[in-house]
């Protein structure tokens, strides 16, 4: 029987490439869509039930376009046959809606659905940042991962996230298994597209209630309603003295983040810029004569803007956490490291605040201890319902850690989201600016203007905010150009 050029070359010729049909899964979507539900679904095996019937309800009550990215992984311990045979098939449920092709949602944001990752993949972002080139990208996954990509200055800095997953979870007997299995994420990502900007959320289901919360709805299998109040707001640092306008607006005024969704808790980071003090200004004569030409040296009057900040927004009902953090830490270093003969301007404010640390200082069976001269201010204001947390100073809503700054790591390392991520909590951090997900870890961006005298170059910095919902569930709320939401 005589063979085909093309045959005897795949049976010989070792370069011969053999191009694997690939099927290709989208279709047409509805014109001018302004909403998107995006998750992830393993190859066979089966839909979470309720998980599925609250993303529908979602779908119809948003008037979304669900697109659902096929995943591939062969599991040969897997309860479901089909997933011990690698079957190129999906869930019945999900085959109206599977999607594997790379499309731009719109001009800043791309699905990258033909970007296949292994369920088990511990860091599933890693290595993609730059494959959306300027915009953000959405990656489908079981695991949920969040990260801000720096990019070049007068950019927006992009995000780049993972989908979270619609199916079951479906593990090898492994290690890799076995963790997969635990970062296992029943989640979707919420798009809301206004032209060239977008409102991108992670919404989480809860097994509990069997339902999902987006900002004050609540979706379950049935329907939608009010959701119950939010535990807590963690804003992206404060800064009061460089806190930009229309991201104070945003969340404070007149249908407002903080007017609409009524969290019972604000949680304050880096409250004090301490502008004033800075030690990275010392030795600096410019900075020292823009600020005696601005009056923005004097210690006392920034200290008392930061209270009166916080005190303005704290109401009966609504009460404000502060947060032990760096920049409220400047107020310390300068009492320790500066000569009040040098400085008229601050003189009897230093010798006040040094006399109260010395009053307040003892020994320990651990050392040394003595007043963190931020809180002591605060504390003596006596803002209503508002407290000042200490350090290592713990403060927990719905099992979630949230008096972490997240500038300390562990063993005295400096913090950040990736050595904080697995400390047996979940926790939601601000200090970096750049949002994030990672692990049992929330990062929080930064309330201030996006660009500031020291971040030169390249930044992540985004103007970011997490919500702590009444479930327990975490949500980021991204504020670009003084909108919070589509």
């Amino acid at each position: 029987m005589s063979r085909t050029l093309d045959e005897f070359k795949e049976a010989h010729d070792p370069t011969y490439k053999i191009l694997a049909p690939t099927t290709v899964y989208s279709r047409e979507l509805a014109a001018g869509a302004k909403r998107y539900l995006i998750t992830a679904a393993q190859n066979a095996t089966p839909v979470h039930k309720a998980w599925w019937r609250v993303l529908r309800t979602m779908t119809k009550k948003l008037g979304a376009e669900l697109l659902v990215i096929p995943m591939r992984y062969k599991n040969p311990t897997s309860q479901w046959s089909g997933s011990q045979q690698n079957a190129e098939h999906w869930a019945t449920e999900v085959r109206p809606f599977l999607w594997n092709v790379r499309h731009a949602l719109n001009q800043n944001l791309t699905v990258l659905a033909d970007l296949k990752i292994q369920p088990t993949a511990a860091s599933p972002l890693s290595g993609a940042e730059a494959v959306s080139l300027e915009s953000s990208g959405i990656i489908g996954h079981t695991k949920l991962q969040l990260r801000s990509i720096p990019t070049a200055p007068g950019r927006m800095a992009k995000l780049l996230t993972t989908s979270g997953a619609c199916t079951e979870a479906n593990y090898t007997d492994s290690r890799a298994g076995r963790i997969g299995e635990f970062h296992h994420s029943l989640s979707a990502i919420l798009v809301e597209v206004d032209g060239k900007r977008f409102y991108m959320r992670p919404v989480h289901f809860d097994a509990k209630t069997k339902s999902c919360t987006d900002l004050e709805t609540r979706y379950t299998e049935k329907g939608s309603g009010r959701a119950p109040r939010p535990l807590a707001l963690s804003m992206g640092d404060t800064h009061v003295d460089a806190i930009c306008p229309v991201v104070e607006q945003a969340t404070f005024g007149d249908g407002g983040i903080v007017d609409t969704l009524n969290p019972q808790y604000l949680i304050w980071h880096d409250l004090l810029d301490s502008y004033s003090v800075n030690p990275h200004h010392d030795g600096n004569p410019f900075n020292a004569v823009a600020k005696r030409q601005s009056g923005t040296d004097d210690a006392r009057a920034e200290v008392q803007r930061a209270i009166e900040f916080v005190a303005k927004r704290t109401t009966k009902d609504i009460k404000s956490v502060v947060v032990g953090s760096n920049h409220n830490d400047m107020l310390r270093r300068w009492i320790v490291s500066n000569d009040w003969r040098r400085d008229p301007v601050n003189a009897e404010f230093y010798l006040e605040t040094a006399l109260a640390m010395v009053r307040g200082t003892k020994m320990t069976g651990k050392g040394t201890e003595y007043p963190d001269p931020f809180a002591y201010w605060f504390r003596q204001a006596v803002v209503p319902n508002s407290r000042v947390l200490d350090v290592d100073e713990s403060f927990m809503l719905g099992g979630v850690e949230l008096g972490m700054h997240g500038d300390q790591g562990p063993n005295g390392a400096r913090g950040s989201i990736h050595n904080l991520r697995r400390i047996g909590v979940k926790s939601i951090l601000g200090h970096s600016h750049a949002a994030g997900i990672d692990e049992g870890a929330y990062q929080a961006g930064t309330s201030t203007r996006l660009q500031l005298e020291y971040n030169h170059g390249a930044s992540s910095w985004l103007n970011a905010h997490v919500l702590l919902h009444a479930d327990g569930k975490r949500q980021h709320i991204f504020i670009v150009s003084g909108s919070w939401r589509g």
